[in-house]
């Protein structure tokens, strides 16, 4: 009976640490410098999703650190064999394949920009094929999206940042990037001004943006990021912090606006 009894007290310990909420513990979270979308403020992680990301993970009791890395190193890393989530992440059908998805958290649209005043016929997507160059980021939306439509004539870089300091300099005669990111982006890159850049071409994409989780992640924590985040807009504190944003009436936030 002793032994009957030990081993069914053994039974109930292991089940009841098999439904223990996983609540994302170890989970690496990383982000990248994407005003005003998420980005490093006196060492915090601040923006628009990563507000929303902060908010989601204290919900889940977790107490682990945004961690921000130039786009590919942070895509790279979230193709390796650990629990790791990267946000914000358009959603395509190339990359369900090699991550799992939490939103959507918003929607863009895709534009063309030209260095403001500069003649070219971009009349279409034909026509930009034409340009002598296009500049994107390694592995990102853009770059992904552009090749899966054929392109060729494209200048790539390991950040926007230098996508819009080559297009400053001529030296590339468009960059995509989406309406709501732009003015904020170039508004945050040192020397130049979103004035200096014009919307060009018909519109290229309207990606949905999620938070991407490594294959490696267990499906609890995924579906308990979800749950989360689904519960914030039924709150209505999605919509505050998005209001709070302001990305909806395209102004330059102040300090600390996203927290």
């Amino acid at each position: 009976m002793e032994l009957n009894g030990r081993f069914i007290f053994s039974l109930t310990l292991i089940s009841c640490l098999l439904c223990t909420p996983v609540r994302g513990a170890g989970l690496h979270v990383m982000s990248e410098d994407y005003p005003p979308f998420s980005h490093q403020e006196d060492g915090r992680a601040v923006g628009f999703c990563a507000a929303i990301v902060q908010r989601i993970m204290d919900r889940l009791g977790m107490d682990e650190k945004i961690v921000f890395y130039p786009w590919a190193r942070a895509y790279m890393r979230l193709m390796e064999d650990a629990p790791a989530a990267l946000f914000p992440m358009v959603l395509s059908p190339e990359r369900k394949v090699f991550f799992r998805f939490v939103g959507p958290v918003f929607t863009d649209t895709v534009y063309f920009y030209k260095r403001r005043g500069r003649a070219l016929d971009v009349t279409s997507l034909e026509a930009a094929m034409r340009l002598k160059a296009i500049g994107v980021t390694r592995d990102d939306f853009y770059h992904q999206l552009l090749v899966q439509k054929g392109f060729e004539n494209l200048d790539i870089s390991s950040s926007q940042t230098q996508d819009f300091r080559k297009l400053a300099q001529g030296r590339v005669d468009l960059v995509p990037m989406g309406e709501l990111a732009l003015p904020h982006f170039v508004g945050c890159i040192d020397g130049l001004d979103p004035e200096m850049f014009e919307r060009v071409g018909p519109v290229i994409a309207r990606p949905e943006v999620y938070i991407a989780f490594s294959l490696a992640t267990p499906d609890e924590v995924v579906r308990q990021w979800q749950q989360a985040l689904d519960e914030l807009k039924a709150e209505g504190v999605y919509r505050t912090i998005m209001n709070r944003s302001l990305l909806l009436r395209g102004e330059t936030p102040g300090k600390g606006q996203w927290e």
